[in-house]
């Protein structure tokens, strides 16, 4: 399918996200998810919060149909909050988006055996769950289970099994400059969504490897009613008969479970660390940081991951990162993207020049994509986000990149230094800089 953005002649095509580097396929599912016990704070009637969440997976094998990637109806209110006042997508451009090619295989079976490490991912103000594929199927390939959330009301858009879709709600004076709405309702609803979320993982985790006979249909997606989980089939297992081993009950260990977020996401990653004990690694990457987390700090593995420089006339976006930077009492990693731009960690980095939303002549280019050509942001955040989860999550003591590479005998020798385009400054507890100089291992 081509179409034609307004204003120019150019054919759009589906565009193509940039392939994981790792040794597995991978697979993924959407799943829907209601918390009986938490009135949504937007509703008016009580009505439970509900989620939507995606979880990518190592697959046993590249079978099924490729994924989806969002639906026309979300696509539009994706496009719509990236749309200047004057400007309008017709049906053509949402439908281009939705298409979008990705590398999973919708639910393909899962490779069995010793549980995996799992990393939560919280997308940014206005976005999307499926925004952070990239990262995603990235991480994945590399032998992790990765959940993303979305954050209804809050995303860009939210389409829930029932065909019921929830726009984006701006939070009450945030245009004005109060981000009080932010700090009251948005961040602890993100917060909660991240730990109810992970609770329910955890909770049917020994069900993840099952058939479950609910599951229904939403635009090629295989969503799971109610509040239960999606599940994979048993006869994908090897067969001990034939001589392998016997499948682990768990796809996820539970004593290896990292948080990540891209702005208001980071936000919520990094509170959901310091509220939840259950994290043991946390990665933030690019925005503005609130919350009790920046007066208490943290006690575990930390990435900051800067894409835009500081901002001398709006010192505040960037002034939360130097207040919790020395109360974080593990291991610490500040890297920044030189050339790099705020929606650099997204899909959008790729995505944008394609739709038409990245130009030489948009003013706004720079700002949210900063200098490097089209694609690179998100290949150097990549490497860095997979490089600090690799070193923390994975329980390869001896191989490139595990955390057994020890400077001082705290903070792992990472290579967030030697990969192109990053600069980094590694902290560990004891106060001292750490030297990189490991490659990266597969989550194994």
């Amino acid at each position: 399918m081509s179409v034609e953005h307004p204003g120019t002649h150019a054919p759009l095509l589906p565009p193509l996200l940039p392939a994981p580097s790792g040794p597995h396929p991978v697979g993924t599912r959407a799943f829907h998810l209601t918390h009986p016990s938490r009135p949504d704070p937007w509703s008016t009637d009580g009505r439970p919060r509900e989620l939507m969440a995606q979880i990518w997976y190592p697959a046993a094998a590249a079978v099924g149909a490729p994924a989806r990637y969002l639906s026309p109806s979300v696509a539009a209110l994706v496009l719509d909050a990236w749309a200047d006042e004057e400007e309008e997508f017709g049906p053509e451009s949402s439908a281009v988006l939705a298409g979008t090619r990705v590398h999973a295989y919708e639910s393909a079976p899962p490779v069995l055996g010793e549980p995996r490490p799992l990393v939560l991912l919280s997308h940014g103000l206005d976005e999307y769950r499926t925004g952070l594929t990239a990262l995603a199927e990235e991480l994945a390939s590399r032998g992790f289970v990765v959940v993303s959330v979305d954050h209804p009301y809050d995303a860009a858009g939210v389409e829930f099994p029932d065909g019921r879709l929830v726009a984006h709600h701006e939070p009450e004076g945030l245009q004005d400059g109060d981000d009080s709405d932010l700090l009251a309702r948005y961040l602890p609803t993100r917060v909660a969504d991240l730990r109810f979320v992970l609770d329910r993982l955890l909770d049917m985790d020994d069900r993840l490897i099952g058939l479950d006979s609910r599951l229904t249909g939403l635009d090629n997606r295989l969503i799971s009613s109610g509040d239960d989980l999606p599940q994979f089939g048993e006869d994908q297992s090897p067969n001990p008969g034939d001589g392998a081993t016997a499948p682990s009950p768990k796809l996820i260990d539970p004593a290896r479970i990292g948080v990540a977020g891209h702005s208001l996401g980071g936000a919520a990653a990094a509170e959901t660390a310091r509220l939840d004990p259950r994290v043991t690694a946390a990665a933030v990457l690019d925005g503005s940081l609130y919350g009790e987390v920046l007066t208490t700090g943290l006690a575990l593995p930390f990435l900051l991951c800067g894409l835009t420089p500081p901002d001398p006339e709006d010192p505040e976006v960037l002034a939360g990162w130097d207040r919790l930077w020395p109360r974080l009492r593990g291991p610490r990693h500040h890297v920044t993207v030189p050339g790099a731009g705020h929606w650099s960690a997204t899909d959008f980095d790729a995505l944008a020049a394609t739709l038409g939303l990245r130009g030489p002549d948009d003013p706004d280019a720079e700002e949210s994509f900063g200098t490097l050509p089209s694609g690179d942001g998100i290949a150097v955040v990549r490497r860095v986000l997979t490089t600090f989860f690799e070193a923390y999550l994975t329980r390869n003591p001896t191989g490139p990149g595990a955390a057994a590479h020890l400077a001082d005998g705290h903070a792992p020798q990472l290579a967030l230094d030697a990969l192109p385009g990053a600069v980094s400054e590694s902290v560990s507890e004891s106060g001292s800089a750490s030297v990189s100089g490991a490659a990266s291992a597969s989550a194994e």
